[in-house]
């Protein structure tokens, strides 16, 4: 009876492992396909960059490295028609896109549903927001007609 039941807790967990295994390299399959717009470009027949406008994107949860997520927007590359598209896939939620954030990409201008974004050109959500934050002061500082730095406040400059 006990090498009967140590025989049955054995395989148990064995199958849990090989569950694991299996999980793992899914996900390590996914995570290698969502995020490699270089391999991708090999499956192209006319590869160009481009952008992706985001217009919507599921939130990640809270606390995750990594999110499957779906991102809608147009996308828009020189000889491709602007065009709604959607992407599926694992996110590092570090480089969580937001509507309005362009996003680089790799399009096929022979079947511009085949694009790739490069998530290695992608900024984080810190230096994004100063990006945005630098522009947003260049473009009030342009409409005044003065482009120069402003000091910060207190004559720091």
């Amino acid at each position: 009876m006990a090498s009967s039941m140590a025989g049955s807790i054995l395989t148990q967990l064995v199958v849990v492992g090989v569950i694991i295994l299996v999980v793992a390299l899914v996900l390590i399959r996914v995570m290698r396909a969502g995020g490699n717009a270089a391999t991708a470009v090999k499956s192209m027949a006319d590869p160009v960059p481009g952008t992706l406008l985001v217009t919507a994107a599921a939130m990640p949860d809270r606390g995750s490295a990594y999110h499957m997520t779906r991102i809608t927007g147009i996308l828009s590359a020189e000889g491709v028609e602007p065009r709604a598209v959607q992407f599926g896939g694992l996110v590092r939620t570090s480089l969580w896109p937001s509507p309005g954030k362009q996003l680089p990409v790799i399009v096929d201008r022979a079947d511009p549903a085949n694009f790739a974004i490069e998530w290695d050109k992608v900024r984080g959500g810190g230096d994004a927001a100063l990006d945005q934050a630098e522009a947003l002061a260049a473009a009030m500082r342009a409409k005044r007609g003065d482009d120069r730095e402003t000091p910060p406040p207190g004559g720091g400059g």
